[in-house]
């Protein structure tokens, strides 16, 4: 019995509570039309935003370099970095203002959907922008160079994503106009390509070098322990000593292992020569960039949904709280009144 007098009060509030509604119906109504206005406004001023992403995978030089590790193991030397992960690093490469500063005086091809012109016109982000920097100041192209790199990694005009189970790496820009996008997003993969592959020509000319090195320490070992052979042999030819043939024995070993090492460094420094002059790109696309038909940014389908419930619910609250305003006001000036009256109506009390 408790609980159902309990339903019939919740009922009783929640049908006032749409009788209050109703009453400004209208109210709700307008305000639910202005927010939803508000949001076809804010998507025609608002600034659009155009990306464009390239879907590649890194080629790793673990399998290229693994020979140079495994014959540095024989010989008892560690090269190190045999199992080098290039994409362990690329978003820092990426990001970094070293890299970044490759593209701040660069000028672009830019059909601005914001201007009138209609041909393409080279401009630099600079002028695309329209960044005004005094001329006075000193170092005027570092300050603006630095203004441009923060201003693209504050508004992640640049992000990079990786996937963990496949390794496939995107690269997505993202600007306020389509060729910008399309052409910003091809030069950071042509120029991480370069870098990357700069620095694994490094990596192979420091290859090359220790094992030219080495091959010429153990070429000399070898004419040392084979004039050391041929010495010993011209002074004791005679082999019935036991101790003799033992000394012999073991000088033969040191001229076995040095003409090894000798063949095996000779092998690897043929590989790392070839290594080094290999130009080949270690990015490997799987999608290619292509050019935005429609801005990503501000979406409209969800500005406008968020416009439209927003503007409901919105129109519902404000027509709930305008109502209890109201009654809660005439009620307040209704006792008023009776008050003056009973004065009135009994002044000496």
């Amino acid at each position: 019995m408790p609980q159902q007098i309990e339903l019939e009060e919740d009922e009783i509030d929640l049908s006032r509570l749409i009788a209050r509604i109703f009453r400004r119906k209208i109210l709700a109504l307008v305000t639910a039309v202005i927010c939803f206005a508000a949001a076809v406004v804010y998507l025609k001023v608002a600034p659009k935003f155009y990306e464009t992403s390239t879907k590649f995978v890194y080629q790793s030089a673990a399998k290229q370099t693994g020979n140079l590790s495994a014959f540095a193991a024989l010989a008892g030397i560690s090269l190190g970095g045999s199992s080098d992960d290039g994409s362990a690093y690329m978003e820092d490469i990426i990001k970094s203002r070293d890299f970044l500063s490759q593209f701040t005086g660069r000028e672009w091809l830019i059909a601005d959907t914001n201007r009138t012109a209609d041909t393409l016109s080279p401009m630099t982000l600079e002028e695309f922008w329209r960044i005004e920097i005094d001329s006075t100041i000193n170092d005027r192209e570092k300050f603006l160079q630095a203004g441009i790199i923060h201003r693209i990694l504050k508004n992640k005009y640049i992000t990079y994503m990786q996937d963990k189970k496949t390794g496939i790496i995107t690269i997505t820009t993202m600007f306020e106009d389509p060729k910008l996008a399309y052409e910003f997003n091809v030069a950071i993969f042509e120029e991480l390509n370069n870098t990357l592959l700069h620095k694994m020509r490094f990596k192979a000319s420091e290859n090359r070098k220790f094992i030219e090195e080495r091959l010429e320490e153990i070429k000399r070992d070898l004419k040392s322990s084979e004039e050391i052979l041929l010495g010993f042999r011209q002074r004791n030819r005679s082999w019935n000593d036991p101790s003799i043939q033992l000394q012999e024995s073991r000088l033969m070993r040191d001229v076995a292992i040095n003409q090894e090492l000798a063949l095996q460094l000779q092998k690897q420094f043929e590989l790392a020569k070839i290594e080094e002059s290999k130009d080949m790109p270690l990015l490997d696309i799987i999608e290619s960039p292509r050019r935005a038909l429609g801005h990503s940014k501000p979406r409209s389908k969800i500005i406008l949904a968020i416009g439209l419930a927003g503007g409901i619910i919105m129109g519902l609250m404000f027509a709930l709280f305008y109502d209890l305003w109201i009654t809660e006001r005439k009620n307040i000036m209704e006792l008023i009144s009776k008050a003056e009256k009973e004065l009135a109506a009994n002044p000496t009390t």
